[in-house]
């Protein structure tokens, strides 16, 4: 847990050091305290430890003050970072590796309460108002435009952009 925690903290500064420095802004970003919270209860969804009824109230908490919902059932690689808080919803079956980064008003979902979510692979960029829907699959290195609904799989080293989403080459790994 606290690798991942400090590999997301890092992912906070431009030196990409984690340093106390950054742990004390981490803290004040809503963003980060969302991922400290999701971190420790997955910890301890992995660990088959009890965390009810805690574990409800600060989901609620970080819910009700941040508007992010990150169930402890996701699997998230580390370096995880929340750029900008706010409308962020994961489905429990969630699969994301590392280096993943989100914006605001992302949504990552099943098809209306059927199936699973999305497996996304590494390095992996959700632009603001993204949505990412169904059992999919998308590959690493793709960065998903803002606004853009994805309901298809994506191969790595791609751009998605558009609703209905359009995948085009990404030019930096062309």
């Amino acid at each position: 847990m606290f690798t991942n925690v400090k590999a997301d903290l890092s992912r906070l500064s431009n030196s990409g050091k984690a340093t106390p420095r950054m742990l004390i802004a981490g803290l004040l970003s809503q963003g980060f305290q969302a991922i400290l919270v999701y971190r420790f209860f997955n910890w301890m969804h992995r660990k088959r430890l009890p965390g009810q009824p805690f574990r409800f109230f600060f989901e609620r908490f970080i819910e009700i003050t941040c508007g992010i919902s990150i169930p402890a059932g996701c699997q998230i690689g580390k370096g995880f970072r929340i750029q900008h808080f706010g409308g962020i919803i994961f489905h429990p079956s969630v699969k994301i590796g590392d280096n993943f980064t989100c914006y605001h008003q992302v949504t990552i979902g099943d098809i209306g309460g059927q199936g699973k979510a999305a497996a996304l692979g590494n390095n992996v960029m959700l632009g603001a108002g993204a949505k990412v829907i169904g059992e999919i699959t998308i590959g690493d290195n793709v960065i998903v435009g803002a606004n853009a609904v994805v309901t298809k799989d994506v191969p790595e080293d791609m751009v998605v952009v558009g609703n209905p989403a359009r995948i085009l080459p990404n030019s930096k790994y062309q």
